[in-house]
């Protein structure tokens, strides 16, 4: 590291346990206002541990109605960068697609993260207008809208 990069550092730790108590804050906002859901789960806060809430991730899966994928694209349409984890899975990548460890089969768990979660934005200065807007538009494409039906003539 060199200096320049190390006194930027120093700088940063002033204010490191608010940053990491805002970030808080927001991941217990996000986990109240998307609790209930169809097809988002959200993670526990991890028992006798202090996280730093670096991100927020959800699992998005079948139940939701535009699955990950789509709830990915609609928050982008929307000015809201999210984030695909683990995504593509590095077992996906042309230099290791064919080698034996890369087999689906044997990566279930690995596969079923990089389908399904999504990380929303979390940083310090995130406005509280602005979390209740990212979970109200997840909480919102959660339903499928059903297509207007069409009356005989």
């Amino acid at each position: 590291m060199s200096e320049f990069n190390a006194a930027l550092g120093l700088v940063q730790l002033r204010h490191v346990d608010e940053h990491i108590a805002r970030r808080g804050a927001i991941a217990d906002r996000y986990r109240e206002l998307l609790a209930g859901v169809p097809g988002v789960r959200t993670l526990a806060r991890p028992c006798g541990a202090t996280p730093n809430n670096s991100y927020f991730a959800i699992l998005v899966d079948a139940g939701h109605a535009l699955g990950r994928d789509g709830l990915y694209k609609h928050l982008r349409e929307q000015g809201i960068v999210a984030r695909r984890y683990f995504h593509p899975l590095i077992s996906d990548f042309p230099m290791y697609r064919n080698l034996p460890s890369a087999d689906p089969a044997r990566l279930p768990a690995a596969r079923a993260a990089a389908d399904q979660v999504l990380c929303l934005p979390i940083y310090p200065a995130l406005q509280n207008a602005d979390v209740e807007r990212i979970a109200g538009l997840v909480r919102e494409s959660a339903v499928a809208v059903a297509p207007p039906m069409l009356l005989a003539a």
